[in-house]
């Protein structure tokens, strides 16, 4: 009788090893570290610069920069005004708890207890909170480290302005 118990957990943690990945960064293996942008103007064909003044594309335009970063462009044509937007970034919520369920998970699995009464269930619950901080760390903070922990819009449409005559 105590070989299936041992078997069945031996199965479920293999199992819990296996879907987190050989890395802890698990939204960032799914979700990747680069993200694309649209960048689409009214009028069209306006110049969009880095902070560096490069002159990176012409809108509408696909970029693709790192998820963790807050990229900053500067749009310019002339006629119109200067226009500087900055891409936001926001929690990825598709993918963010690809990362957390295998800590519970694991803490779960790696439970001492027998959990046969309601009071197991009771201590058996406490544990597992108490306990998946520390695999909550290890497999969820390098996401926001890395990057696939956050998103930003698919598209950003800009409304130049037009210069006021002097």
């Amino acid at each position: 009788m105590v070989l299936p118990i041992l078997f069945k957990r031996t199965a479920i943690l293999m199992a819990t090893f296996y879907l987190s990945g050989c890395a802890p960064a698990t939204t960032t293996v799914v979700s990747g570290r680069y993200d694309e942008v649209i960048i689409s103007t009214e009028p069209s064909n306006v110049g969009i610069y880095d902070e560096g003044g490069t002159l990176l594309a012409r809108s509408p335009a696909k970029l693709t920069f790192a998820r963790k970063d807050q990229p900053i462009f500067n749009l310019r044509k002339e006629g119109f005004q200067d226009t500087t937007i900055t891409l936001k970034r926001g929690i990825n919520l598709l993918v963010v708890p690809l990362s957390i369920l295998p800590a519970f998970a694991f803490a779960a699995i790696t439970y001492p207890g027998d959990g046969e009464n309601f009071g197991g269930w009771l201590r058996f619950g406490k544990w597992v909170l108490k306990n998946s901080s520390r695999e909550l760390i290890r497999s969820h903070l390098p996401d926001y480290v890395l990057g696939g922990a956050w998103d930003h819009k698919e598209r950003v449409d800009v409304l130049m302005k037009k210069k006021e005559s002097e």
